[in-house]
């Protein structure tokens, strides 16, 4: 009773501060791992716990008492367990007397009756426990095993049995449970268990009524019956709350070079070397790439973090790797550029820009006339993907290397005559209005006197201009 008193406001405590961590710790990984952090192979835990027992047998009642224990575990794999439990135990009842014992209560304790009464259990046990779902959360768990009681019932310590057993009784148990597991993070979890201990005797209340009828029938000198029915044995049941922490693990459980402790820090799987199954391992995505271990794609990109690494080369932490406005996935499967140059065909004009305006990221010259895409954008600001931006029928080309026209204006000298009338036809200048400058435009010469434009006062040219 003593030790009882003294383990239980420790355990108490050490549940509360338990029951802190549990309302400020979600029930999952701080990073959001897929899977929860189940046990390792050859893993030892320690559960500390407490509860209250109640007793069955001849005295059973509403009465409950105190329990307080220890259990260390050994995960053989993660869905089987050894484990070792050490408990103490206090278990409480009335003693009365009830027309079914006959004479052996009286002899056993007179005529007194309706008495609370208690018994101090010590008990260390073995056994083997099954994890039901050990991949998830939450992991229901049924245990049996066996042990040894060491207990001493009040009624005999005290002197009120009239026929008391030994001082200290040592009997074989046989525990059989059931509980479960909640999982806060990969090295801690609160445990709910319920285990019924039966115990190979009847003297946890001091009434074992089958030894007790043998020795009243020796006092009266009648002879015993062989074939008489034994009496049960008594059984009590503990109900329990523990907060279980997990020891020694392993540096790094799968294996990829990213220890335990950082995986946890990352958020990532310990039991996955691929948390996030893209092809790059943990290690590489955390410490080398720094992209993120629990996405297949960590710019959002659409591109597998694997892919972009080892085939494309590209930057798998930015969507658009050469900053050029395309993302990589539309550089690499929609437009066929370089993802990793802004100018895939160095014409002066960004991939994007191109594509904005129409003309080909992978031509220089996509309408063929003679000009980069990017002068004449930039420079010429003409038509990128239009041989002949103002439609007159002399190329860009000529316009601007060959006869110095303005490749943006049909007529460049605003004489009345296209630049290719003026080029072909006429042979005049298109960058002067009038050629020979005579005074009289080359329109004027052309449609109106039908004058010669290259020559100065033409003398076959009608002073009177053509229709009056």
């Amino acid at each position: 009773m003593p030790f009882i008193r003294f383990i239980a406001p420790v355990v108490l405590a050490v549940l509360l501060c338990g029951g802190e961590i549990c309302a400020q710790v979600a029930l999952r990984p701080s990073g959001g791992w897929p899977g929860r952090p189940r046990y390792a192979d050859g893993r030892f835990s320690l559960t500390g716990s407490g509860g209250v027992s109640k007793y069955f047998g001849e005295f059973t009642d509403e009465q409950v008492g105190p329990a307080a224990g220890l259990q260390l575990r050994f995960a053989v794999t993660p869905v089987l367990e050894f484990g070792l439990s050490g408990e103490a135990t206090t278990i409480r009842y009335t003693r009365r007397h009830r027309r079914s014992m006959g004479g052996t209560y009286e002899f056993q304790f007179g005529d007194v009756s309706m008495v609370d009464r208690s018994t101090d259990l010590f008990t260390g046990e073995a056994w083997l426990r099954l994890n039901l779902f050990p991949g998830q959360y939450f992991n229901p768990w049924v245990q049996a095993g066996a042990g040894m009681v060491q207990f001493s019932p009040e009624d005999y310590g005290n002197g009120d049995a009239a026929h008391p057993g030994e001082a200290q009784i040592r009997v074989l148990s046989a525990p059989l449970g059931a509980g479960l597991d909640v999982y806060l993070n990969r090295r801690l979890s609160v445990q709910i268990g319920a285990v019924a201990h039966l115990v190979m005797s009847g003297e946890l209340d001091a009434f074992d009524s089958g030894r007790l009828v043998e020795q009243l029938q020796q006092s009266k000198g009648l002879p015993g019956n062989p074939t008489r029915e034994k009496t049960a044995n008594d059984t009590y049941l503990t109900l329990s709350l523990g907060l279980t922490w997990h020891l020694f693990a392993d540096g790094d459980f799968d294996g990829d070079a990213l220890s335990n402790d950082a995986e946890e820090e990352a958020g990532t799987n310990p039991y996955d070397a691929d948390t996030d199954g893209d092809g790059l391992g943990d290690f590489d995505e955390v410490r080398i790439h720094l992209t993120n271990p629990l996405h297949w794609d960590s710019d959002g990109d659409v591109l597998n973090d694997y892919v972009e690494v080892t085939r494309y080369r590209t930057d798998p932490t930015r969507a658009d790797s050469d900053g050029d406005g395309l993302t990589d996935r539309e550089e690499l499967l929609s437009y066929g550029t370089d993802p990793l140059e802004k100018d895939t065909e160095n014409d002066g004009l960004i991939d994007a820009e191109e594509k904005r305006l129409g003309s080909d990221p992978k031509k220089v010259d996509t309408d063929g006339d003679g000009l980069y895409d990017g002068d004449e954008v930039v420079l010429h600001r003409t038509n990128p993907v239009l041989p002949d931006s103002d439609g007159e029928g002399i190329s860009d080309k000529d316009e601007v290397l060959r006869y110095g026209t303005d490749p943006n204006a049909a007529d460049s000298d605003r004489d009345g005559l296209t630049d290719y009338e003026e080029i072909r036809l006429f042979r005049t200048d298109p960058r002067i209005a009038d050629t020979d400058g005579d005074g009289r435009s080359d329109y004027d010469e052309i449609r109106r006197y039908g004058s010669d434009p290259l020559t100065a006062g033409d003398g076959n040219a009608s002073s009177t201009p053509r229709g009056n």
